[in-house]
């Protein structure tokens, strides 16, 4: 099958025209034209690998350095609008301002690049950390990470406001969770890391953009829940047992004390364990308003208490690579709410 794409025209201009204009000038399509290309290389990558997922065999390292040029060719082709460094933001903010509807597109599509780099890596991303042959994994993944957490930052912070907000669409929301994962994982595996301390700060200032966007969208309060309750199920495999006769761990039992202080005790009604420190969860609901909220929602999960305890447990936590591959897996396919 061969299908012609659309021309890269306005609206306006689409019946006074039969050629469009070229890529580097911003039109009503050129979001559709950059998402297009990037699902053709989606595409190629389920292509290539579909085979290897069927038969539960491992995607050979070749394939996925072929396939991360074909994704970086892709993301280098992208028209400066749509760019993020600071040479291009200087250069479009006049016209961010006129259009305030290419500035939201072009974090979409910084975003979408980022996470399915993050995607395509995770396979190798735990081994690269300590095995140099896939070194180059763990680099691009903790960097694609970290760039979709700026997006979303920026986002926030810079002008044209976004409107809506940007924690109401589960997309952005679903990127920054699934980056904050990568971060998080990758504190646990390298816990000893000189950098440790400065690691972890990161990882919680990604949990804070959780915080904020379920305070302020049922959406994403959804969404979160779900992908806490996937991340709570994995984190469950990895309990400690406790011999026979031995004392109950005092610090385990000091952060329950304080949390059971702090936190509604509906909270407890689900409770997991990471290591030798337990996490309490908030049972899963949902909300049938998609609609931004004025006020505080109630009983938004903890999660800077949550994710510290993980953080401060991730020296005891006994990790195994296929388990953390299918956590982000299963993560990466969770349902969506309803929007």
């Amino acid at each position: 099958m061969k299908a012609r794409e659309p021309l890269n025209v306005d609206d306006k201009d689409i019946e006074h025209t039969e050629t469009g204009l070229p890529l580097s000038s911003p039109t009503d399509m050129s979001y559709s034209l950059c998402r297009m290309r990037l699902a053709v290389v989606c595409r190629h990558i389920v292509d290539e690998t579909a085979e290897n997922h069927l038969n539960g065999q491992e995607v050979p390292y070749e394939t996925i350095l072929e396939l991360d040029r074909e994704l970086h060719k892709a993301c280098a082709e992208i028209p400066g609008f749509f760019r993020f460094d600071q040479t291009s933001r200087r250069q479009y903010a006049a016209l961010y301002r006129e259009r305030p509807t290419l500035a939201w597109q072009r974090s979409i599509v910084q975003q979408g690049y980022h996470s399915r780099l993050c995607r395509l890596h995770r396979y190798y991303f735990v081994r690269g950390a300590k095995d140099p042959r896939y070194s180059y994994s763990h680099v691009v993944s903790l960097r694609s990470a970290r760039r979709v957490l700026e997006v979303k930052r920026m986002m926030d912070e810079q002008e044209p406001v976004f409107t809506p907000h940007s924690s109401t669409i589960w997309a952005v929301m679903h990127h920054v969770f699934m980056a904050a994962v990568i971060l998080l994982i990758d504190v646990c595996f390298n816990w000893d890391d000189i950098l440790a301390e400065k690691r972890k700060e990161e990882v919680l200032d990604a949990c804070r953009m959780l915080s904020r966007a379920q305070q302020s969208s049922p959406i994403a309060r959804e969404g979160i829940r779900a992908m806490m309750d996937i991340l709570r199920k994995y984190c469950k495999q990895e309990k400690r047992p406790v011999s026979r006769g031995s004392q109950a761990d005092p610090l385990a039992s000091s952060i329950e004390n304080v949390a059971a202080a702090s936190v509604p005790q509906a909270y407890f009604a689900a409770t997991t364990s990471l290591g030798p420190k337990k996490v309490s969860f908030a049972p899963q609901t949902s909300d049938s308003q998609p609609t931004l909220l004025s006020e505080p929602l109630s009983d938004p999960l903890p999660l800077e208490e949550i994710w510290t305890e993980m953080l401060d447990g991730s020296a005891y936590a006994e990790l195994d690579t296929p388990d953390w591959t299918d956590l982000l897996t299963e993560l990466t396919d969770a349902t969506m709410p309803c929007e």
